[in-house]
């Protein structure tokens, strides 16, 4: 548990930095999944126009981090795409505002021979039973995220059936990191929350259905990020909760439709 509580740390030190330096104005916070990070950065700007008198400052640290900031009051939203439990939030009842589905796709670098593979190979290849690329000698190396990633909860779930990935695997904080880290890998297979697949890698298809970003909906794996305020949030909190789930560009950064 000690990266979660390095992560607790950092976003500490980087909220109470921003409320100082935005002292003239009433500060708000939005802690939690990096997933969605690059939405928020162009949806926020806007709703600070229309309301001359706040500042609203970003924070990534993931899920587990926003969850435990906004329980105790130390920030104004949390963004996660895993739910709320117990022993994150204290028992404090949270209000959920969903933003929408994420795609959840997998990535490979650019040495990867295979373009498709059935899921009973991309689960063999996730747990770690299969330790070179099907017909190549090439190894495989299994990046993922921490325990409490949203997207590591849809890959255990809905590829493994509850397995754990292998125990080799490489611990990648962020969207950011798990893309860096698989382009830079020969190699390597991980996973990313996303609606654009980045230059530099490779997607798999599984069994025989392959992402594209005019589609998404027909994509069988995604997560859920969604918004959590404490029930006793200020009418701006709840308001640009709302305004965060209602920005009909949300669709340009992957996330698509409802939560339900």
């Amino acid at each position: 548990m000690a990266w979660m509580w390095a992560l607790l740390l950092t976003v500490l030190a980087m909220t109470s930095g921003a409320v100082g330096a935005n002292s003239g104005r009433a500060h708000l916070s939005v802690v939690g999944a990096t997933s969605v990070l690059a939405y928020l950065r162009r949806a926020v700007p806007e709703w600070e126009r229309n309301h001359p008198g706040y500042t609203v400052s970003l924070s990534g640290g993931g899920s587990v981090a926003g969850l435990v900031e906004v329980s105790q009051g130390r920030a104004s939203l949390a963004v996660s795409d895993i739910p709320p439990r117990e022993e994150w939030t204290g028992s404090k009842p949270l209000v959920a505002v969903p933003l929408g589905r994420l795609p959840v796709v997998f990535i490979v670098n650019q040495t990867v021979p295979a373009r498709a593979v059935r899921v009973k190979t991309l689960r063999a290849l996730l747990a770690g039973r299969e330790t070179t690329w099907p017909r190549t000698r090439v190894p495989v190396v299994v990046m993922t995220r921490p325990l409490a990633s949203g997207a590591l909860q849809v890959v255990r779930w809905r590829v493994l059936g509850g397995q754990r990935l292998s125990p080799r695997a490489i611990v990648q904080l962020s969207n950011g990191a798990m893309l860096a880290a698989v382009r830079e890998t020969p190699g390597a297979i991980g996973f990313l929350e996303t609606g654009r697949v980045p230059a530099g890698v490779r997607t798999l298809a599984i069994d025989g259905r392959e992402y594209s970003a005019r589609s998404p909906a027909d994509w069988s794996y995604f997560s859920t990020p969604t918004l959590y305020y404490r029930v006793d949030a200020s009418p701006e909190v709840r308001d640009l909760a709302q305004f965060l789930a209602s920005r009909g560009f949300r669709a340009q950064y992957g996330i698509t439709g409802d939560a339900s």
